[in-house]
């Protein structure tokens, strides 16, 4: 007869272990969505007063090399506020791509369109910083025939490389499930590794959107302390890995 013991019974030292691991996991996750509600309320602000983020592409002393930001998806522009402000404040003139919206369109669609504003902007070098869907945009814009060679480096914030297998979840006809590690336009780039030297992921101890593994074969990798998917944009931490990575890659005009 089976022994009623189970070998995989836990301890209760280990039950221990487990209920506080998933304690911290639960403040994280809270302290996540309260940052980003705070930030969407900073945005609905900044729509009603009609905030132009082309003022962003103004800074004062040296200018260093132009930065596009893409923000991760059902994301603005302003959700990428804490980075740009610290990008201005070292001297890099930053750029936000109006037609990439809330980052719905297909992640090819959606390089496009930044292939048009580099080129309207006549952004002869550039850098891009990005969060979550944004830095695999980010990654087509590096593969793109017309603008790829311009672009000095990206660096990424909780970006699913791989993608992610929760969006498995989310509901059909909202765009996430174009995330999952199964889709067509995750699964072409992820075949595609002549451009990651050129990419810096920043990947979060945990992040409750992004389960799997986030590391780009022949990049740089970091692994973060911050936890979260949002909240890490608000890290003066991560500002400065950020700022860091752009600095020695030189001056440009905006």
């Amino acid at each position: 007869m089976p022994s009623c013991t189970s070998r995989n019974t836990m301890r209760p030292a280990e039950w221990v272990r487990a209920g506080l691991r998933n304690l911290r996991h639960a403040r994280a996750w809270a302290a996540d969505y309260w940052y980003c509600g705070r930030q969407m309320a900073r945005g609905a602000v900044s729509v009603v007063l009609r905030e132009d983020p082309r003022s962003w592409q103004e800074v004062e002393g040296v200018t260093r090399l132009p930065v596009v930001v893409l923000p991760g998806i059902y994301e603005t522009w302003r959700m990428m506020r804490p980075v740009a402000d610290a990008l201005r404040a070292a001297g890099h003139p930053v750029h936000v791509v109006p037609e990439v919206g809330l980052n719905l369109a297909p992640i090819r669609t959606v390089a496009e369109a930044v292939a048009r504003h580099v080129g309207d902007e006549s952004l002869e070098r550039f850098a891009i910083v990005a969060h979550s869907k944004g830095g695999l945009v980010g990654k087509a814009v590096l593969l793109h025939p017309a603008v790829g060679d311009r672009v000095t480096v990206l660096v990424t914030v909780a970006t699913p490389f791989a993608g992610s297998s929760w969006a498995v979840w989310a509901p059909p006809g909202s765009g996430v499930r174009s995330l999952t590690p199964w889709a067509r336009g995750v699964r072409a780039l992820s075949r595609e590794a002549r451009a990651n030297a050129r990419i810096v992921s920043l990947v979060p101890r945990w992040d409750p959107h992004v389960p799997d593994d986030a590391h780009v074969t022949g990049g740089t990798n970091i692994r973060l302390p911050e936890t979260g998917h949002f909240a890490p944009l608000g890290s003066p931490r991560v500002h400065r890995v950020v700022v860091a990575h752009l600095a020695g890659q030189g001056r440009g005009a905006a």
